[in-house]
C-alpha cells in the first residue's frame, strides 16, 4: 500500500552522494536567509497595519435637529452673559436655560491652562481607536465648590456646559453679555472680558473622549471690544471597523477670526463676544479601516519566500554552468551541473 501511494510523490528526494556543497551556494544561503528573514519581518508589518479608505457620498439621512455639545468657560461672571441661537430661518431662541451655568473664579475656571492655545490639528487616527474612545465616558470636570456671586466681579468666571438641540441648519451660536446685541441692562465695556477655555465643542451625540478641533484650547482676548467669530463646517462622518463595528458622529473644520468693534474701529456697529457660525455640509463621509486577513497573511509570506528560494536556486544553477564553461571552454555537449556528479563504483 505504501510502495503504491510511494509512485505519486511529487516531492522526489535526490540522494546525498549526488550532491555537492559549494562556497558559493554557501555564500548565496547566507544570504537567501537573510533576505527571506527581511521579508518576513516586512510581511508582518503589512499584515499588523491598518489601512484606511475614504469614501464621499451624497447624505442621504432625513434628520431634522441635531445636537450641539458645549463646555467652555469665559472669564465674565454668569450673569453677565446670555447664549443664544440664531438660524437662517429666522428661528432665534435664548438657550442657556437649556445649559448648566456655573459661576466659578478664574483660578478654578482657568488653572489647567497658563499658556494659549489654539485650534489643534486632529491627525490621523486608527478608526478601530477613535470607536474605542468614544464607547469611553470621560469623567466629569470637578471645579471645586458651589456657585460663587459674591467677591470681586474681576475674579469671577463662568462654566458652561451641556448640550443643545437646533435645527439642522446653517446658524449662529452665540456669547454675548447683557445689552450689547440683545436687550436687558447694559454692561459696561470696561467690564467685558471674552477670554475663554473650550473644552468641549461637538455636533450630534457626545462622545466626550473623542478630541475635536476646538477642544481642549485656551483663547485669550486683552479687547474688551474684540469679537470672536469661529468658521465651522460640518460633516456627517461614519467610521467602520476591520469587525464591522460603526460609529456615526460628525467631524468638522474650522477657521478662527477677531475682529475689534471698540471706537477708533472702521466699523464701530459690531458687538463684542463669541461667535460660533456653524453649516452643514450636503455630503457624508465613511471612513473604512481593513488590514489582510490572517490566511491572505500566510499565502503571501509562503509566495514570498518559496518564490526568492527558488529564483536564488535557478541564478545559480545558471552561474554554475556559465562559470563551468569558462573554466572548461574546450569541452563539448551542457557542462556540468550542481549535481553532474559521478557516482562511486561500487
Amino acid at each position: 500500500m505504501t510502495g503504491w501511494i510511494s509512485q505519486f510523490d511529487a516531492f522526489p528526494k535526490v540522494d546525498g552522494v549526488y550532491r555537492k556543497r559549494t562556497l558559493s551556494g554557501g555564500l548565496l544561503s547566507v544570504a537567501v536567509a537573510a533576505v527571506m528573514v527581511y521579508m518576513l519581518w516586512c510581511e508582518a508589518v503589512e499584515y499588523l497595519t491598518y489601512r484606511q479608505t475614504h469614501q464621499f457620498i451624497i447624505d442621504a439621512t432625513v434628520q431634522r435637529d441635531v445636537q450641539i455639545n458645549v463646555d467652555m468657560t469665559v472669564a465674565m461672571p454668569c450673569a453677565l452673559l446670555r447664549v443664544d441661537v440664531l438660524d437662517v430661518s429666522g428661528d432665534s431662541k435664548a438657550v442657556r436655560s437649556s445649559l448648566r451655568t456655573l459661576t466659578i473664579t478664574r483660578s478654578q475656571g482657568f488653572k489647567h491652562h497658563s499658556l494659549e492655545r489654539s485650534i489643534n490639528h486632529v491627525g490621523d487616527r486608527h478608526v478601530h481607536d477613535i470607536i474605542r474612545e468614544a464607547e469611553r465616558r470621560a469623567p466629569r470636570k470637578d471645579l471645586g465648590g458651589e456657585a460663587l456671586e459674591l467677591g470681586h466681579m474681576a475674579d469671577l468666571a463662568c462654566h458652561i456646559d451641556g448640550s443643545v438641540l437646533v435645527s439642522k441648519v446653517a446658524g449662529l451660536f452665540h456669547v454675548t453679555a447683557h445689552g450689547h446685541g440683545h436687550g436687558g441692562a447694559y454692561v459696561p465695556q470696561r467690564m467685558l472680558n471674552f477670554t475663554h477655555r473650550i473644552d468641549e465643542l461637538s455636533f450630534g451625540p457626545l462622545y466626550p473622549s473623542l478630541v475635536n478641533p476646538l477642544d481642549n484650547t485656551l483663547h485669550v482676548v486683552r479687547d474688551s471690544n474684540a469679537a470672536i467669530s469661529y468658521f465651522v463646517s460640518v460633516i456627517s462622518t461614519t467610521y467602520i471597523s476591520p469587525a464591522s463595528h460603526r460609529l456615526s458622529t460628525n467631524q468638522y473644520a474650522v477657521n478662527e477670526f477677531r475682529k475689534s468693534y471698540g471706537p477708533h474701529s472702521q466699523d464701530g456697529s459690531g458687538v463684542p463676544g463669541i461667535f460660533l457660525e456653524y453649516s452643514f455640509e450636503p455630503i457624508a463621509v465613511e471612513v473604512r479601516e481593513h488590514r489582510i486577513s490572517f490566511p491572505v497573511f500566510l499565502i503571501r509570506l509562503c509566495a514570498a519566500t518559496t518564490g526568492l528560494f527558488v529564483t536564488a536556486g535557478v541564478v545559480h544553477l545558471v552561474f554554475s554552468r556559465i562559470a563551468a564553461m569558462v573554466r572548461s571552454p574546450h569541452r563539448s555537449g551542457v557542462p556540468a551541473g550542481i549535481i553532474d556528479v559521478q557516482a562511486p563504483k561500487g
